[in-house]
């Protein structure tokens, strides 16, 4: 896996994002033989998905498309998720998930909340996102996982709701998720770097 990339892929209106604000990871190797999400925040995940996509088959497609390693290197950046997906011999489509990101207010409660709790930040460190910590965040207003509707699919097969390519993106983003919660956070809006920074900010104040 690499982590450390400046993305393949530009933001939209091609402004590069700020540093640290872009994470591109290598395309993962077929997943024979496992499931998608072993972490509970993988699973909700994409619980999220699969409640919100209308097709049940193309769910099933695009699973088959993750398991198979169709999906190419996966590019993270605040309020999006970009990769190709391979479909057949010849055709091959970006697909890009959109999430929400969390607004400056969400991310001052957010922060204030973590620098009161400090084993949250202590078990993102060690790439665990505790139950406890989703729900201290939504007691403070802050939903961090996503919920029915709010993976938002865009794809250049044309297809208005999640086609195969979206889907196949999503489980194998489930599996970056496994690794590192941090993925789900600069979906949200804030790198590790950037996040870890305000934090150490607000400690020493």
């Amino acid at each position: 896996m690499s982590d450390g990339h400046d993305g393949a892929y530009e933001s939209d209106g091609g402004r590069a994002p700020a540093p640290g604000q872009e994470r591109t990871f290598a395309a993962l190797p077929p997943a024979q033989g496992r499931g998608f999400a072993r972490t509970w925040w993988g699973q909700a995940w994409l619980k999220a998905l699969e409640d919100t996509a209308l097709d049940g088959q193309q769910l099933k497609k695009g699973r088959r498309f993750a398991r198979e390693g169709r999906v190419g290197a996966v590019s993270v950046r605040p309020g999006r998720i970009t990769a190709m997906v391979r479909d057949g011999v010849s055709s091959t489509y970006r697909s890009d998930v959109l999430l929400q990101e969390l607004s400056e207010a969400d991310w001052e409660r957010f922060l204030g909340m973590a620098v009161e709790r400090a084993g949250h930040i202590a078990a993102l460190l060690d790439r665990e996102m505790p139950p406890h910590l989703v729900e201290d965040a939504a007691a403070a207003g802050v939903e961090l996982l996503p919920g029915i509707g709010d993976l938002d699919p865009e794809c250049t097969c044309d297809a208005w709701d999640h086609c195969p390519h979206t889907a196949a993106l999503c489980y194998q983003v489930a599996r970056l998720l496994d690794q590192d919660p941090f993925v789900l956070l600069l979906m949200r809006g804030r790198g590790e770097r950037r996040l870890l920074d305000e934090l150490q900010v607000r400690i020493a104040a």
